[in-house]
C-alpha cells in the first residue's frame, strides 16, 4: 500500500498554479500598441507549465496505485516535463528517468541532475515522440520498476489545464477575448479549451505550431514531422480553436527582446506565443483582450 496521500503531497507540490496574469504594453508588426496579459506559468516550482501536468499524472498514479516507493518515474521530454518531473519525484523520494531529446539546454539538464534525476538521452530521433518509443523498449527490459506516466497520451495532461489552468485565467481576466497557447504535446491548450468552452465564454482562441524549419522548445514542428498526439487531433477535429499560426525562430526572438524589455524573464517558447499573439491583434484588429500563456521561465534556456 502506498505511503502517500495524493492530496497531501510535500514540498513543491503546496505552490503548484495560482500563477500570476501581467499586463504589458507591445508593438504588434504593424506597429501598434497592445496589451497583452502573459500567464507566467515559468513561475511554477520547476519552472513550466508542465509542472501543472506533471502533478496531475503523479497524483493519478498514486490514486491508480501505479506508483508507490521504489518505483522509478519515466517518461519521454524535450526538457520541461523532465525538469518537473525530477522536481516533484525527489519530493516524493523516488527516483526520476527521463528521455530527453538533444533540444534540451544544458540549465534544464543542470536543473533535473540537481535534483538527482538522471537523463537518458533520445538516440530514436529529434522528437519526444521518438523518446515515447524508446521508454516503451525500456519498459520491456525489465530491469527497473518503472511507473511510465506517458504525457503524449495520459488524459491527466489536459485535464490539468481543464480543472486548473483555464478556469484560473478566466477568473483573473474574465475580459479576454482571445487566449493564445502553445502546442507540444496539447495537453495545455486542448484543457484551457476544454474550460473556456465548458464556462460558454466567448474568448476566441490560437495554437502555436513552429513553422517549417524552426525547432522552437515546447512549440511543435508538426510540419517537418513532430508527432500530432491524441489531444492536438482532438482540437483539429472539433471546433474549440479557431486560429493555428505558425512562428518561426526569428519572429520568436525578436517577438523575445520586447517581452525582456518590459522586465519579464521567459524562454523561446513564450516569444512564440507572444509573437502569434501580436499578429493575431493585427489581424482582429484588438488592442486589449488578449492572453498569452507563457509556458517557460527564460533562466531555463540561458546560455551565458
Amino acid at each position: 500500500m502506498t505511503t502517500w496521500h495524493p492530496d497531501k503531497l510535500p514540498g513543491p507540490f503546496q505552490a503548484l498554479g495560482n500563477t500570476p496574469l501581467v499586463a504589458v504594453t507591445l508593438t504588434t508588426p504593424a506597429g501598434r500598441a497592445v496589451r497583452v496579459h502573459i500567464k507566467l506559468e515559468g513561475l511554477n516550482p520547476s519552472g513550466s507549465v508542465k509542472d501543472r501536468a506533471a502533478v496531475s499524472m503523479i497524483k493519478a498514479a498514486i490514486r491508480e496505485e501505479r506508483l508507490r516507493p521504489g518505483h522509478v518515474l519515466l517518461d519521454a521530454s524535450s526538457g520541461n516535463m523532465a525538469g518537473a518531473l525530477a522536481t516533484y519525484g525527489r519530493a516524493l523520494g523516488v527516483d526520476v528517468h527521463v528521455v530527453c531529446n538533444d533540444t534540451i539546454t544544458e540549465a534544464k539538464r543542470q536543473m533535473i541532475e540537481h535534483f538527482g534525476g538522471s537523463v537518458i538521452v533520445n538516440d530514436e530521433g529529434p522528437y519526444t515522440y521518438d523518446g515515447y518509443r524508446k521508454c516503451l523498449r525500456l519498459l520491456t527490459g525489465g530491469h527497473r520498476a518503472y511507473c511510465f506516466l506517458d504525457q503524449l497520451h495520459s488524459p491527466h495532461n489536459p485535464a490539468a489545464h481543464e480543472h486548473g489552468t483555464g478556469p484560473e485565467l478566466l477568473s483573473q481576466y474574465p475580459d479576454a477575448r482571445l487566449i493564445v497557447g502553445s502546442l507540444g504535446s496539447g495537453g495545455t491548450v486542448l484543457g484551457v479549451a476544454r474550460a473556456v468552452r465548458a464556462a460558454g465564454h466567448p474568448a476566441a482562441l490560437a495554437a502555436v505550431s513552429s513553422a517549417s524549419g524552426s525547432r522552437l522548445p515546447g512549440v511543435g514542428a508538426f510540419d517537418d514531422g513532430d508527432y500530432r498526439t491524441p489531444f492536438i487531433r482532438e482540437l483539429r477535429a472539433g471546433a474549440l480553436v479557431g486560429h493555428w499560426p505558425k512562428v518561426t525562430s526569428a519572429s520568436a526572438a525578436r517577438t523575445l527582446r520586447q517581452v525582456t524589455a518590459a522586465g519579464l524573464l521567459c524562454g523561446p517558447q513564450t516569444g512564440a506565443v507572444v509573437s502569434a499573439a501580436l499578429d493575431l491583434a493585427d489581424e482582429l484588429d484588438l488592442a486589449e483582450g488578449i492572453v498569452a500563456v507563457s509556458g517557460d521561465a527564460g533562466w531555463k534556456n540561458w546560455t551565458p
